[in-house]
């Protein structure tokens, strides 16, 4: 079985682009992080750059770890890293991070945040991974139904939504990790919320089929950042990597 990739990644209005993505060599580590507007400029960049800068200090092919424990390792060494950074900068250097591993024919992952990763089966697109958002706890006692969680949400501004989504750094990391196995003509899609934020799951695995993994993403983004101008007139960052197994 053999297998393709293909990533990219748009700036987006501000200017400042704080999303960024690896893909390893070998196609076997994949990461996509996305560097919180509320880190400031300077910080959203800096976090992105230090989850690529440890993944290639840590690497896979050479770590002697199973894909459950390098990931698990890798996440606890990105977020005790950028919590020495943020003390240095005296400021919250955070974000969210996708992490894939492929070997062996098992697919082992993990999210923290609102980037979205997305499995094809071969039958239906599904979310992966998922985390939990803060005070869904609220949810799980009975406090409130995931209808007001959401509402209240949604009633908010928009720069307070991150207030209930999950991070890098964290004192205690809120993550899970998943594994799949892998079968010819499976895909997979991570992108980022610029992303995700116009375009459905769906629709972005119907585009990589028609036109292929570069030309798929590059419209994407195109078709992305055209809807999100429309709606509100500027645009975020837009990143995204797709993989597909092949016989």
């Amino acid at each position: 079985m053999n297998i393709i990739s293909y990533g990219s990644s748009c700036t987006g209005s501000s200017g400042v682009n704080g999303d960024i993505y690896y893909i390893s060599p070998d196609n076997k580590v994949f990461i996509l992080a996305d560097g919180a507007s509320g880190a400031g400029e300077a910080g959203k960049v800096l976090m992105g750059e230090i989850c690529i800068e440890m993944v290639k200090s840590f690497d896979y092919s050479t770590s002697n770890l199973d894909a459950k424990d390098y990931i698990d390792k890798l996440l606890w060494k990105i977020n005790n890293r950028l919590i020495e950074v943020s003390q240095e900068y005296k400021k919250l250097v955070f974000g969210t991070i996708d992490i894939a591993v492929f070997d062996k024919g098992i697919l082992t992952i993990t999210t923290i945040g609102d980037s979205p990763v997305f499995y094809f089966d071969g039958v239906e697109v599904k979310r992966i991974a998922k985390n939990k958002k803060k005070y869904e706890w609220m949810i799980d006692e009975g406090y409130i139904t995931r209808d007001q969680y959401e509402g209240y949400i949604k009633n908010m501004h928009h720069m307070m939504w991150s207030c209930f989504d999950c991070f890098i750094p964290d004192i205690v990391p809120n993550y899970i990790i998943e594994q799949y196995e892998v079968k010819p003509n499976n895909a997979l899609f991570m992108c980022s919320d610029g992303m995700s934020d116009w375009i459905s799951k769906e629709k972005i695995f119907d585009m990589l089929n028609r036109f292929g993994l570069k030309d798929g993403i590059e419209l994407l983004i195109s078709e992305s950042k055209k809807l999100a101008n429309n709606a509100q007139n500027y645009f975020d960052d837009i990143t995204a990597i797709a993989v597909k197994w092949i016989e």
